[in-house]
């Protein structure tokens, strides 16, 4: 395909969308100036793209832009990417510091190695050079100019029917930057078009079978996530469905060695006189069980691992968490409740999965030999099925898109705060837990951005302000 064909489709598509481009000779209000600087002069690097509509047909730019290099005039391999005029920020520095905007076109970028993706961390970072993959420097692309100033972009083959969805859905997300649309055709041809190359969460089948491998491979796993999000479920699911015997235990501020491993209890004996005896934690329950039933497979549940202080709940049996631990003869760990035997590991045949809720703030500090030691699998926030939350969920999903920073993420309610059998139970729960929810966390100095949106938001679900 020349250049000059793939343009004019990019442009035909871009139309549906709602643009109105420099050249439309209607009465509506151009949205956007079409850059055409294709020519094969010596020393001009060949692109088009979109730019904002303030800008002149030629010359140096401002702000972001849709922009395609092809490698030489008529070629079938193009450089596609979102970037920053050459004269920097004058209008669109708020959508690049929104972590939302990375997000929108992060999720449509492919991930194939072919497609050499590069993505910076930081939007409004128009200093430092992008290092393209092999794929791209071997296309003899010429972007040296322009290496620090694209924010995100990939390598196309414009004769390739599944690249030309991309160049589609990546026109369709600029357009919906840019508010192109302006009736419910076009919106509905851009989301079309988005989801299409729209990568798509794990559902609950997907992420079963994930930890379900990780233990195989790992013994331990920690399912992290935030509250909500089905983390207790997914764990005692895999142990019905995939072990013989499972052993639960909750964490909590009083957890304690004894509680997990082994401990002295005082009893009142025969004569009300106090007596102590060796306590076996559920840790040991689960050692035990695993040794005298070699064919058996055997899982223990940690719910809530990190609310209580592990290094004092660990102690010692801290080591044997080492997925690819040897035995050595006459070396290990004694352990009073297990009379002669010596642990050097956890038998084969016993893993142990974990859970973090990420939300709760007030937990302790993961230390990094542990984090060593465990698989961390994230459980992100879905819906789980249809029903009357669906809509709320997905609405509250986009605002933390928008707004959260990459750990703020983590603070998102999972689908149990959306499910509802009615609208009256919905109202409830917006009134009573996620309210309370998204106020605490404004309070606290997080999502400072998206306070009024969330705002907005509540009062017109159930008309009640946030704030009074």
């Amino acid at each position: 395909m020349k250049t000059k064909d793939f343009l004019e489709k990019a442009i035909e598509f871009a139309k549906n969308l709602g643009m109105v481009d420099n050249g439309e000779a209607t009465k509506k209000k151009k949205n956007v100036v079409i850059r055409k600087n294709i020519s094969s002069d010596v020393g001009n690097v060949p692109y088009f793209g979109f730019i904002r509509p303030e800008e002149q047909l030629s010359g140096p730019y401002s702000d972001f832009s849709l922009v395609f290099f092809p490698a030489t005039i008529d070629s079938n391999l193009y450089v596609m990417s979102l970037g920053v005029g050459s004269e920097g920020f004058r209008n669109d520095y708020q959508l690049a510091s929104q972590p939302g905007t990375r997000r929108m076109f992060l999720k449509i970028l492919p991930q194939e190695f072919r497609y050499s993706a590069f993505c910076k961390p930081d939007f409004t970072d128009i200093e430092t050079a992008i290092a393209f993959g092999d794929t791209i420097v071997d296309s003899e692309v010429n972007l040296e100019k322009y290496k620090s100033v694209l924010s995100i972009g990939c390598l196309i083959n414009i004769e390739e029917e599944k690249d030309l969805d991309y160049v589609y859905a990546w026109i369709a997300q600029y357009a919906e930057l840019r508010g192109w649309a302006s009736t419910k055709f076009q919106r509905n041809n851009a989301e079309q078009a988005i989801s299409k190359c729209r990568q798509q969460g794990k559902n609950q089948e997907q992420q079963e079978r994930d930890v379900v491998n990780l233990l195989k491979s790992r013994k331990f796993v920690i399912l992290q996530g935030a509250p909500g999000t089905g983390k207790t479920y997914l764990a005692e699911k895999i142990g019905k469905e995939e072990y013989n015997t499972m052993f639960l235990t909750q964490f909590h501020a009083e957890t304690s060695y004894s509680d997990l491993v082994e401990g002295i209890m005082p009893k009142l004996g025969i004569t009300n006189s106090v007596v102590y005896e060796r306590k076996e934690g559920i840790l040991v329950e689960a050692i035990k069980h695993a040794i005298d039933n070699p064919d058996e497979k055997v899982l223990l549940i940690i719910d809530e691992i990190n609310r209580a202080n592990l290094s004092n709940v660990l102690g010692p049996v801290f080591y044997l968490f080492e997925p690819k631990r040897q035995s050595v003869a006459g070396q290990g760990l004694r352990l009073e409740t297990m009379g002669d035997t010596i642990l050097n590991k956890v038998p084969d045949n016993l893993h142990v999965v974990a859970t973090m809720n990420t939300a709760d703030r007030s937990i302790a500090v993961v230390d990094f030999a542990l984090r060593r030691r465990f698989a961390w699998y994230t459980i992100e926030p879905r819906f789980f099925g249809e029903g009357e939350g669906k809509e709320l969920f997905d609405k509250v999903s986009r605002l933390f898109e928008k707004h959260a920073s990459d750990s703020e993420l983590n603070l998102q309610p999972g689908g149990s705060y959306f499910i509802a059998d009615n609208r009256e139970e919905l109202n409830a729960k917006i009134e009573y837990e996620l309210m309370p929810l998204m106020k605490e966390y404004f309070n606290e100095g997080l999502l400072s951005g998206a306070k009024i949106d969330f705002s907005d938001l509540f009062y017109q679900e159930i008309h009640k302000p946030l704030y009074k």
